[in-house]
């Protein structure tokens, strides 16, 4: 089963309990880390990093308790740097726009949501992107084509070809994009998903406020 990482505060319940019932409309596995568990010493940064590598993404929550309260900034900042090779997901909800400055020097995509309907069907969206459940898995795949190569005179190409697109089917494709960005201050270029009529947005590199031109 496919997972992801979630970065958030433990103070962040009612944020937690929303990415907890997105996911649970899916097949992915979510990964909830709270920095608060290791000030606690009940999580090592070890078993936190090997978390992050089974992790097909990494979503971090920022929040007004992210920035608020040092030690989980700062552990926020270093597992998007252990990540950065994934896809980075940055999170920040609506309402607390303009209150919140944390940056995150490695990022793919930057999210400004609230807790609608629509907003609850896109998130949905991208967790199910992630989902590898569709993938037969390596030895059968291996296995059924040498039976199939074997067998060619009984099956011809057809079953082969059968085989082979369910391999490959890709449900990234399906991903939400968004808008490409570039920041004109940092040079930074990610993806941003805002909703519709929204302009204005601080670059979560380098916390300029930027506009987008229409």
């Amino acid at each position: 089963m496919a997972q992801i990482f979630i970065a958030h505060s433990g103070r962040d319940k009612n944020l937690r309990d929303l990415f907890s019932n997105v996911f649970g409309t899916t097949k992915v596995k979510p990964i909830f880390e709270e920095f608060e568990k290791i000030l606690k010493g009940k999580r090592t940064s070890s078993e936190i990093a090997e978390d992050i590598q089974k992790s097909k993404a990494v979503f971090v929550i920022l929040s007004q308790n992210v920035q608020d309260i040092p030690y989980t900034r700062d552990w926020v900042v270093w597992e998007t740097g252990v990540a950065k090779n994934k896809d980075i997901w940055v999170f920040e909800p609506y309402p607390q726009l303009g209150k919140i400055s944390v940056v995150i020097p490695c990022l793919r995509h930057y999210v400004i949501f609230d807790t609608s309907d629509a907003w609850f069907a896109y998130i949905c969206g991208i967790i199910e992107s992630y989902d590898d459940s569709h993938v037969l898995p390596t030895l059968l795949v291996t296995g059924g084509i040498g039976a199939l190569l074997a067998e060619k005179d009984k099956t011809g190409g057809a079953a082969l070809g059968a085989l082979a697109g369910l391999v490959i089917s890709d449900k990234s494709k399906d991903r939400p994009t968004g808008i490409g960005v570039t920041c004109s201050n940092c040079s930074s270029s990610y993806n941003i998903h805002i909703q519709k009529g929204m302009n204005i947005f601080r670059c979560p590199v380098c916390n300029t406020h930027l506009k987008i031109e229409m």
